[in-house]
């Protein structure tokens, strides 16, 4: 009996020695890997701009999965101030299951430099984050993050220094203009259409060329205008004259035969969309409408592909011994027995002489593209620099590649019947960025003279060399 009360002795302290070791065991546990735990939060920052406009958020997450969040305070010194722009404490978590933790936030801070009166230059953001875990004294565990950036708040000077600026429907222009610091984007606005302005022609690069195009059916109200933006966003834009003299184009009906549709659709029978089972008027819509456009914008795509420089000289030539076919912007109504089935405007100018005769380079310059395009057929692509371009269209063989190097006169490849050409001849056609010119100005030395180089050289010889 007394031995058994001895046993139950034993086991009852032995029950209490291991509960008065789990009291003690499961705090100590906690403290050691809940309350000093040693994570540090996390701060996720959006993106923020080397250079900082007038106005911009600064946003951004913070989170603390382990101890919960405790404090963060985001700060921007500029010139030995500190100015506290957040500064946000959390409630601290409460009773053994950490009841009321925050886990994470996100914080945006809308900041107008002149309201804050943040003036132009360097500044630092700082980002402190701290959590409710009892490392560093109680304090808890830290993260700090330091982001410099520039405040700039003020538009860049835009000053046009070319005058004169006669221009035509269909025709081309140039704006020389300068610029008080570099800029992301600068150029001229025709309207709705930006063509970018291009440094690298004088030793001064804040001095800038910028080729133009008008389309053929811009009107007085749309204006013309020089504009430019810097890395901050800031922007600015400045007038100039210039006279618009509006043109008027030729309209031109082109009978369509069933013979010449039945011997030219072959030639689009694999292009992507083409509706094979169609009557071949239908077809004819198609390439002339929805593939037209399509080829458009591949040629015209190469115009971002042009260099900083002026690859030519003098007035552009014009194929030899050639008889005029077509002309610049003509309006194309396409009959077919009897009725009007599709319309087009003729980019360009044909030019005919005799089968496969040698196509020269109008003007030096660099090969940017050479490939089948289309209802253009073989087609080259001459950069001539600053984003003038000249293409030559409808080719039976091409003799160079893009990458080359080409004179003026240099042959380029053989006049042909390729795409929808109806006999054997040139489509010769000039393009500034992305809008297509009439080539005629460019054939015309003493308009070249007035409107392009002698603007160069007068901004030359007023000491911008």
């Amino acid at each position: 009996m007394r031995f058994k009360q001895k046993e139950k002795g034993r086991k009852l302290k032995t029950w209490l020695i291991t509960i008065v070791c789990l009291m003690v065991i499961v705090p100590f546990v906690w403290v050691c890997f809940i309350k000093f735990e040693g994570e540090k939060p996390v701060i996720d920052l959006s993106p923020l701009p080397a250079i900082v406009p007038a106005k911009f958020d600064i946003s951004g997450k913070v989170r603390d999965a382990r101890s919960g969040l405790k404090k963060i305070q985001i700060t921007l010194s500029r010139n030995g101030k500190e100015t506290i722009l957040l500064d946000k404490v959390y409630n601290a978590p409460a009773g053994w299951l950490e009841k009321g933790r925050v886990i994470d936030d996100a914080f945006k801070i809308p900041l107008t430099a002149v309201k804050n009166q943040f003036p132009d230059g360097k500044a630092t953001l700082s980002f402190m984050a701290r959590d409710y875990s009892w490392r560093d004294w109680w304090n808890g565990n830290k993260t700090f993050i330091e982001k410099e950036i520039v405040f700039d708040t003020k538009p860049p000077r835009l000053t046009i220094l070319s005058s004169q600026h006669n221009v035509s429907q269909g025709g081309s222009g140039l704006v020389i203009y300068q610029l008080s610091e570099p800029c992301v984007k600068s150029g001229v606005m025709v309207g709705d259409d930006f063509f970018p302005g291009y440094a690298g022609h004088y030793s001064d690069k804040n001095i800038y060329l910028a080729f133009f195009a008008v389309p053929i059916d811009h009107t007085s109200e749309k204006g013309f205008y020089a504009t430019a933006a810097d890395a901050a966003g800031n922007s600015a834009r400045s007038s100039f004259y210039y006279y618009l003299k509006k043109k008027t184009f030729r309209k031109d009906v082109l009978k369509l035969s069933d013979a010449f549709l039945n011997t030219k659709l072959l030639e689009f029978q694999d292009t992507p969309g083409f509706p094979a089972v169609k009557p071949p008027v239908d077809q004819f819509v198609f390439i002339n409408t929805e593939l037209r456009k399509r080829n458009n914008q591949i040629i015209l795509g190469n115009g971002k592909k042009t260099d900083p420089q002026l690859y030519w000289e003098g007035a552009f030539g014009r194929m030899p011994n050639a008889a005029p076919r077509a002309g610049f912007a003509d309006y194309r109504s396409y009959e077919h027995n009897g009725a009007i089935i599709s319309h087009a405007v003729h980019m360009g100018v044909d030019l005919a002489s005799t089968q496969h005769v040698e196509i020269p380079a109008s003007n030096s310059g660099k090969i940017v593209f050479a490939d089948y395009v289309g209802i253009y057929g073989n087609l080259v692509c001459i950069d001539h620099g600053f984003g003038l371009m000249s293409i030559y269209a409808h080719l039976n063989q091409m003799t160079v590649k893009p990458g080359d190097r080409v004179a003026k006169n240099d042959i380029i490849g053989y006049s042909g019947t390729t795409g929808m050409a109806g006999g054997d001849h040139l489509h010769f056609g000039m393009f500034i960025d992305h809008i297509f010119v009439n080539p005629i100005e460019w054939w015309d030395a003493s308009w070249i003279a007035n409107n392009i180089t002698g603007k160069i050289k007068e901004v030359q010889a007023a000491g911008n060399n």
